[in-house]
């Protein structure tokens, strides 16, 4: 029971237990913290690299383009950059002769041939080379159909010839001599060669119509890998192009018979690894929300990341070639506008995610094509994802010209952010917020990914003596229809809140009067467990050990708990780090995959940083059994300066003028010593970090420093409040 001093303070001790908990919509809305003096690097990587993240499907070439004007309005008005071409190389190979000495291989002779001939094209489209610095990410790949199951003809007419497997060594010397000789250094010598090259596009579903087995597939990459950097040093070689990436599914048995397997026959001559990622919601019931966006996406990329760690003794990098949203019920469909929001409210939250880790994602490419007009349904209706529709394909328009599609305002939304990533915190994980500042500007990015509008808090912070001089403000969201609309306006003085749509995003670019000084950091770094992919069972002690944790004065950290385990099951295991048990929290990022046939997703658990040590000890203990640990890694942010988040974490400096005092020592063992109270009567009160009130009493302060026994506390993490009168602080501290 909570001891009064007066109304007022019982008051307080709720809220602040209400804050804790989280337990009431109208106190607990959530609040983000920026700090835009702060540099936020992830393994020294802090650049927003639009080259990277702000991609198109297509090439400066493709003749899908409406016209010239349209092509270099949206490339330059919006700053995007060209993505992919997966239709070059198989067309090409459908036409190459045959080696006349030997049957089966390709003629290196006729591919100089027909490589002469693309450079020449290149050569003599002038308007084309002006893109070229908008393709430094370029990836070129193949397709199922290129599978040397002597089934398919190749060459031209009356010199039809059969590819030989023979190792896949002909196929191998057909991808190298491609790229050798279809390309040049830019301009006049033809174009520059793509940076990364995907062997063959999401393969392992093919299998069957390919008549070959996952295995072989693996192999073919590897061969392949090998052939191609023989003679193009400079390109990268991946795959492989995962589609549907359901490791949870039959016990696991997909990750060990599809990832795990490619990664220990061709991972070694990967340099990097490939799949794509779509949210499958349905187009005819809006509410049927099967998202990968969210933890899902976490852990699919931690499971990959984990095992590659003990596999190479460091991480090789990601390429999503295509993410966005999918539904099975929607090829065929006429095309709609309420479709397109389905699309760009996945582009934005995965990008969010993306953004999260550009050290280990080389490129991230939304699935938006040009027109698609290679296919129809046999209802005559078009492809879903594209850029540019005809007005006729809308209901209640007429006309054959080509017009965007909504998902322009996907690139219209993201258009100007630039700059050096900034520290930033969301005291809730469905409110995703990022922060970039070039100059004067400071790009403040809000994605909401709860199923309902949210108000956020914003509490910026760090731009000195700079005054700001206005917020130009982008929101894009569905309207009451579904349908995208994309809100702009202007405001001149500080808000302190954003009122955001269900699954919308918002930038708010703020313009100061100068520029903001960064000139502290936040150094993030991930360090992975000694093993992963552990069975759990009822009541058994899972034991793990993360080595090698550079920690310092200041920080923040998260351990991420992979877990696959059938709905019902715990999500909530008995967690320690060090001897001291950390709480779990309830909540996931994005939604709880109840459609899903099982869950799996990363459990993001905060930890005191004053637990870290260089080498850390954790123990897992589940309730139930069934189901599997996937991964487990830490995030591990170390602060040149200390950041103080009350106010995410409780809230209570927002509600309430701050009594200035101070606790020493911090960590402590025995005996807290109070510094800076007023003389006085005070209630105190002890919570720990689920919201649980431990202790409390009064306290008469009569001299600058007042002692407080705590010894009979637990190790762990605990939040100190007095309350007198209308004022209250909370200040953290750790028992040892």
């Amino acid at each position: 029971m909570i001891l009064k001093s007066n109304k007022l303070a019982g008051i307080k001790q709720l809220l602040l237990i209400l804050l804790l908990l989280g337990g009431s919509s109208a106190i607990a809305q959530d609040e983000v913290d920026i700090n835009l003096d702060t540099r936020h690097a992830v393994n020294g990587v802090s650049e927003f690299d639009r080259a990277k993240f702000i991609q198109l499907h297509a090439s400066a070439m493709d003749n899908e383009w409406p016209s010239e004007e349209v092509k270099e309005q949206f490339l330059t008005d919006y700053d995007v950059y060209l993505g992919r071409n997966n239709g070059s190389m198989p067309w090409n190979l459908s036409i190459t002769k045959q080696d006349p000495n030997k049957d089966g291989w390709p003629s290196v002779t006729h591919i100089q041939e027909l490589g002469t001939k693309a450079i020449n094209n290149y050569k003599d489209n002038a308007s084309a080379h002006k893109y070229e610095d908008r393709r430094g990410n370029y990836m070129m790949g193949g397709q199922p159909v290129m599978y040397p199951n002597q089934t398919k003809e190749i060459g031209p007419d009356g010199e039809k010839w059969y590819m030989a497997k023979d190792g896949y060594q002909p196929l191998a010397e057909f991808f190298a001599n491609y790229i050798k000789y279809f390309h040049g250094t830019g301009g006049t010598t033809g174009l520059k060669q793509p940076k990364y090259l995907e062997v063959m596009n999401e393969p392992f579903v093919h299998a069957d119509d390919m008549n070959s087995t996952r295995e072989n597939i693996a192999e073919l990459h590897r061969v392949v890998a090998l052939r191609v950097k023989e003679l193009n040093p400079d390109i990268k070689v991946g795959g492989y192009t995962a589609a549907y990436p359901a490791y949870e599914a039959s016990d696991f048995k997909h990750w060990e018979n599809n990832w795990k397997m490619f990664i220990d026959v061709a991972g070694d001559e990967m340099d990097f690894f490939s799949l794509h990622l779509y949210d499958n919601d349905s187009a005819t019931d809006p509410e049927d929300k099967n998202y990968r966006a969210g933890s899902n996406v976490e852990a699919i990329l931690d499971m990959v990341e984990h095992y590659g760690f003990l596999k190479f003794g460091y991480i090789k990098p990601f390429v999503l070639s295509e993410y966005g949203a999918l539904a099975s019920d929607e090829y065929g469909t006429p095309y709609t506008k309420e479709r397109d929001w389905r699309n760009i409210r996945s582009f934005s939250t995965m990008l969010m995610q993306f953004l999260e880790k550009p050290d280990v994602i080389d490129v991230a490419i939304p699935f938006v094509i040009l027109k698609a007009n290679w296919w129809t349904h046999e209802s005559g209706n078009k492809y879903p994802h594209r850029l540019f529709r005809q007005k006729k394909e809308l209901a209640g328009e007429t006309g054959e010209e080509w017009v965007y599609t909504e998902v322009v305002k996907f690139f219209q939304l993201w258009s100007n952010v630039k700059g050096t990533r900034v520290d930033t915190k969301s005291n809730n994980l469905d409110t995703q917020v990022d922060t970039y500042v070039d100059g004067n500007k400071a790009y403040v990015i809000l994605n909401n990914m709860h199923l309902m509008p949210q108000t956020i808090t914003l509490d910026i912070k760090g731009f000195g003596n700079a005054n700001m001089e206005s917020i130009y403000i982008k929101h894009l969201h569905a309207d009451n229809s579904g349908i995208p609309s994309l809100d702009e306006s202007t405001v001149y003085s500080a808000i302190s809140s954003f009122d955001i749509g269900r699954e919308a995003t918002a930038i708010l670019e703020y313009t100061f009067d100068k520029a903001i000084d960064i000139s502290e950091s936040s150094n993030e770094s991930k360090y992975y467990a000694d093993k992963y992919f552990q069975r759990i069972s009822s009541g058994q002690q899972m034991n793990f050990t993360i080595n090698g944790v550079d920690t310092g004065e200041y920080g923040e950290a998260v351990l991420r708990l992979g877990l696959g385990r059938d709905h019902g099951k715990s999500l909530k295991p008995s967690v320690k780090i060090n001897g001291t048990v950390v709480d779990v929290p309830d909540n996931v990022r994005g939604v709880d995959q109840k459609s899903r046939d099982r869950f799996f997703g990363i459990i993001e658990i905060p930890v005191a940083y004053e637990l870290l040590k260089e080498n850390n000890d954790i123990q897992i203990q589940f309730g139930d059994a069934g189901g599997h640990i996937s991964s487990l890694s830490l995030q591990a942010f170390k602060f040149s300066k200390e950041i103080k988040r009350e106010d995410i974490a409780t809230g209570i400096n927002g509600l309430f003028d701050n009594i200035k005092f101070q606790i020493v020592p911090n960590p402590v063992q025995s005996e807290l010593t109070i510094i800076g109270l007023d003389k006085g009567k005070y209630q105190y009160s002890i919570f720990n970090l689920s919201g649980m009130q431990v202790k409390t009493a009064f306290i008469d302060v009569y001299q600058d420093e007042t002692k407080l026994l705590v010894e009979d506390l637990p190790k762990g993490m605990y939040l100190f409040n007095i309350a007198e009168k209308q004022k209250s602080q909370s200040v953290k501290f750790f028992k040892l």
